[in-house]
């Protein structure tokens, strides 16, 4: 049900974070690995390629976790309810978002605290229209109300990433919001793992797919009192294949005197309050990560300031109406094209590093020296467009002269003055035969051979200069 796109095409949009979800994929790649708190080290990087193409992130932040979910999270760190591992777990994560926050508020990145689970704000968002699409690994995002996620960000090359819509998936599988709550009851979630025994996804999306999205909730919480399934369960000649499959389901969910879990579907369905959130990136502040990066990331000073110095050219070139930033450009060195987009070299004041920013971006804050770079680098193009002419034109004049070079007169001019010379005999008839030379315009080197001998590098030299 995913789509493959382009990073790229994610620019000029607002997309929500779920922070722990990057949070737990960093460390969980970093168990064999020593590099130290490579979680922040994954967040910067990723953060930054979004930041530089173009995309505004807004991270969401766990708030307290619902009574619901402590019994999913001790089963699986293997501990009791109210345990102490539990809560060592709980206050570990807790310190790995303050510091991911940290760090966010340096690069000038939105963090907000969701009132409950990241996701559940995420999907909010995403719902209300504040976010165009969400970030996170949690399938119950789409219970939540989300409808457009993003998953397996691949930065390499031009980048891509795999969108699933909602949209999608309710005409592909006619499987909407409602159904996937009563899919998660059926089949198990973050909030009951287990689900009905005995009840898979295959058997449970057939039956959810006969019913109405709005209608499949009530649908469930009135089997305990059916009549009409009721009425039919004695009667198996009138059971239609349809009947049949959701007698079997219900009597295996009718094991569970609460089923349906009238506390999973309102944690779905409830919209909490949360704060305002907006959307933009404000001034990162390079002196702060300096210091945080030698701290945290073990980063030398120099290559911190490489690597963040992009963050703070393009946020200046992009939002810096008041010029807060404190650095303008001194030069635009030359043209690049950076993954297809044409770009500038830039060197900047105070820094020797300098940095590649899209030729747009530079003309919507220094339009006056892009002008002159390029009226510049016209000038320049010209300048050779116009020795290559010279230069044509006298290949040209070349292959004039040698096409208007009469090889048979020659010879026959050569002809001449061999035949006078053979009829020399004094000085008379020596001057005379001089007079004569003149008047045809013969040279000496044509008494002294008798075809013609063109070369053409002197003749192509003497013409050019």
């Amino acid at each position: 049900m995913a789509e493959k796109i382009p990073l790229w095409e994610l620019h000029g949009k607002a997309i929500g974070i779920d922070l722990s979800g990057w949070v737990c994929d960093s460390e969980n790649f970093n168990q064999n690995n020593s590099q130290k708190n490579m979680y922040l080290r994954n967040l910067f990087f990723r953060t930054y390629n979004l930041l530089l193409i173009g995309v505004i992130p807004i991270f969401v932040l766990d708030g307290e976790a619902p009574l619901l979910k402590y019994g999913a999270i001790e089963k699986r760190i293997g501990g009791n309810k109210g345990s102490m591992k539990t809560h060592i777990v709980r206050k570990r994560l807790n310190s790995f978002q303050k510091q991911c926050e940290l760090l966010l508020n340096i690069m000038g990145v939105t963090c907000v605290y969701s009132p409950g689970e990241a996701e559940q704000l995420c999907a909010i968002l995403n719902k209300n229209g504040v976010v165009s699409g969400i970030v996170t690994q949690d399938s119950d995002c789409f219970l939540y109300g989300a409808r457009v996620v993003y998953r397996n960000f691949n930065t390499s090359g031009n980048g891509s990433v795999d969108v699933y819509c909602m949209e999608s998936i309710e005409k592909k599988l006619n499987i909407g919001r409602n159904k996937m709550i009563a899919l998660s009851l059926l089949c198990g979630c973050d909030y009951d793992e287990k689900g009905v025994k005995g009840i898979g996804k295959e058997i449970a999306i057939k039956f959810l797919q006969s019913l109405d999205d709005d209608v499949v909730l009530d649908r469930l919480r009135q089997w305990k009192n059916d009549t009409v399934l009721n009425s039919v369960v004695m009667d198996i000649k009138s059971q239609t294949n349809e009947i049949k499959l959701e007698l079997k389901i219900r009597n295996k969910a009718m094991e569970n005197k609460n089923f349906p879990s009238e506390e999973i579907i309102e944690e779905f369905l409830k919209e909490p309050n949360y704060p305002k959130v907006s959307a933009k990136w404000i001034l990162p502040d390079i002196n702060a990560f300096i210091n945080f990066a030698l701290t945290k990331l073990c980063w030398e000073r120099e290559y911190a300031i490489n690597k963040f110095l992009p963050l703070l050219t393009r946020w200046h070139l992009m939002y810096d109406d008041k010029f807060q930033a404190n650095i303008l450009m001194t030069e635009i060195i030359k043209k690049r094209v950076n993954k297809g987009i044409k770009c500038y070299e830039i060197k900047w004041n105070n820094y020797e590093i300098t940095t590649i920013e899209p030729q747009k971006a530079v003309q919507r804050r220094y339009l006056n020296e892009v002008s002159i770079f390029e009226d510049m680098h016209t000038t320049s193009s010209k300048k050779v467009k116009k020795k290559v002419t010279i230069h044509d034109r006298n290949l040209s004049d070349v292959t004039n002269k040698l096409s208007s070079i009469n090889i048979s007169t020659k010879h026959e001019k050569s002809k001449k003055i061999i035949e006078a010379k053979n009829k020399i005999k004094g000085p008379l008839d020596q001057f005379i035969i001089k007079e004569k030379i003149n008047d045809e315009s013969l040279t000496l080197s044509d008494f002294e051979c008798d075809s013609v001998d063109l070369d053409l590098s002197n003749i192509i030299n003497g013409i050019i200069t």
